[in-house]
């Protein structure tokens, strides 16, 4: 069986690479000439709803740009923008910035090159009580649709190399999804680790959309589908 640690390895830029090569035709085309939305008021990330005009919201709130990383990487005919300003990482009204170690909480925004609309953000923690609180506020935008906080009893947890981790050596891993049907995002978050060593991911975006699509394809963000959730 495959486990949370495979489905949510880091994409490779040769992956995203060669889906972004088969997202051609009138579907790119529609995903990267929407209307353009302007967004106004004090950022956060809660309030986003996937269109706005992304470099116009950066200049008007003053957000500083990081950068890049290899892995820092988004789909073809799209442009990827980096922060760890505390002014970006703000989640219904949550400050959610912070520096752990070497390790410091960011946020990616993806956005289209032509129209330069935002389709998607991912948010990366790394602190538990954050982690937590994200959760809780998740419950607030959407409805939770998904939840796993531990392996099904009798499943056996495989490496990327497809070798058996013993007990002793595992991780815990957790995944939740949320939907808002009322914008139509859609809120993936995965927890890796626990207390210090914790890294926590958040994607959110439409999954209607062709970005969305080849997103969660690439990701294998919708593995959950085929998977028994917990109670919600």
């Amino acid at each position: 069986m495959v486990t949370l640690k495979n489905i949510l390895i880091s994409l490779s830029l040769l992956m995203i690479t060669a889906c972004g090569q088969s997202s051609k035709g009138n579907a790119q085309k529609k995903d990267s000439t929407k209307v353009v939305y302007t967004f106004t008021g004090p950022f956060d990330l809660a309030k986003l709803l996937l269109k706005e005009n992304l470099p116009e919201m950066i200049h008007s709130q003053g957000i500083r740009r990081e950068l890049k990383d290899s892995m820092d990487v988004t789909m073809l005919k799209y442009e990827v923008f980096k922060t760890s300003d505390p002014k970006a990482l703000r989640f219904a009204g949550t400050d959610l910035s912070g520096t752990y170690g070497q390790r410091k909480n960011y946020a990616l925004f993806h956005y289209a090159e032509d129209q330069k609309n935002l389709i998607c953000y991912e948010l990366t923690l790394y602190d538990q009580k954050q982690t937590d609180q994200l959760i809780g506020l998740l419950g607030k935008v959407g409805t939770l649709v998904f939840k796993m906080t531990h392996l099904p009893k009798g499943t056996i947890e495989i490496d990327v190399d497809g070798n058996e981790v013993k007990p002793e050596k595992s991780v815990r891993q957790t995944y939740r999804v949320w939907d808002n049907k009322k914008t139509g995002i859609t809120y993936y978050l995965s927890e890796d680790g626990t207390g210090k060593k914790i890294t926590t991911k958040l994607t959110a975006l439409k999954k209607a959309t062709k970005f969305g699509k080849d997103w969660i394809s690439t990701g294998q963000l919708d593995w959950y589908k085929y998977s028994d959730s917990e109670p919600l």
